[in-house]
């Protein structure tokens, strides 16, 4: 495997790394060198050798693959099964038709492009082909803590895989958007299930990588933001599709071992509306007050403007939109 090597071409990125360097830092000889970076480039990468300078990543692998998710993501729950579609009407609809199958807990669906994506309260997820990350994961195993800490993680792991890929800072609106600049940059949906006397759960998660604003329907255009928007430049899919993998695995597992404390904490870090004044929609009505807290168990707490401190469930609530 050649994972030493694409960790050292990925952190000198576009610069030139001598066949001295790299014995230096792999401590190996030259055949297995060029034989590593024969193997990267068969899995996609574009790596550039000029025998007087050395060699350098050039480009992200060209095509997003399962076997490129699959490659070096060690994670001990989320992604240990990973398929990859070219177009699917929903990947949650797939990671939902793996559940009543055994041992697919876990599974990471992605696609190139979705017909039907969807988003919380019947709104659509709309996206161009090759231009997201378009995931859904399958949780089978029992899970040990309400749906609303699981909201609560997933944004938390989306927010911190696009950091660590872009070194953008993100804001999280509740309960389910990252944000960059007031702008959604990408949205999580919780779905869950009774099967055979169990609570089910696919999460779903879509982030913007390579639109411009024409890409967007005009009502979004002021609304919505990519990485490429962002940065400047195509972010490298596969590493932000395994840092978001990663994420998960890391949160999901914290969560079960009772770490909600830190849950909290880098969450609300994050919250762009906590002080601020807002207004909910909850089963379909409104309700006007300035945010004070949220419970990783229960959900957003609001202090009434007329009433009392009441708690919103993540399932039935949104912020609504100005």
């Amino acid at each position: 495997m050649s994972l030493e090597l694409l960790k050292l071409l990925r952190q000198h990125r576009d610069h030139w790394l001598s066949m001295a360097d790299l014995r230096k830092a792999l401590n190996q000889p030259p055949p297995a060198i060029h034989a590593k970076i024969e193997e990267l480039r068969r899995l996609g990468y574009e790596i550039e050798m000029v025998p007087t300078y050395g060699l350098r990543l050039t480009g992200r692998a060209a095509n997003l693959t399962a076997e490129l998710i699959e490659y070096g993501l060690a994670t001990r729950r989320i992604g240990r099964r990973v398929l990859l579609y070219e177009t699917t009407d929903s990947t949650n609809d797939v990671a939902w038709n793996y559940a009543t199958e055994s041992g697919y807990d876990g599974l990471a669906v992605f696609a190139k492009e979705q017909r039907l994506g969807r988003g919380r309260m019947g709104r659509k997820w709309q996206a161009t082909r090759n231009s997201s990350i378009l995931c859904s994961v399958l949780l089978q195993r029992q899970i040990d803590f309400t749906a609303t800490t699981l909201t609560l993680l997933a944004g938390l792991s989306t927010a911190l895989a696009i950091e660590n890929c872009s070194a953008k800072q993100t804001q999280i609106k509740w309960p389910n958007d990252v944000m960059v600049d007031d702008k959604k940059l990408a949205g999580i949906m919780v779905e869950s299930r009774r099967i055979h006397h169990k609570t089910l759960y696919v999460i779903g998660i879509g982030i913007n990588c390579r639109q411009a604003s024409e890409d967007f329907p005009p009502p979004l255009r002021e609304k919505a933001v990519s990485l490429r928007q962002i940065t400047g430049s195509d972010i490298d899919q596969v590493q932000l599709a395994q840092e978001l993998l990663r994420q998960l695995d890391h949160w999901l597992l914290a969560a079960e071992e009772g770490q909600v404390e830190t849950l909290h904490t880098d969450w609300l870090a994050r919250c762009r509306d906590v002080g601020r004044r807002i207004t909910l929609i909850s089963d379909g009505q409104s309700f006007t007050g300035r945010m004070v807290d949220i419970s990783v168990e229960e959900g957003l707490i609001l202090q009434l403007d007329a009433g009392p401190i009441r708690v919103f469930d993540a399932a039935t609530t949104t912020v609504k939109i100005d």
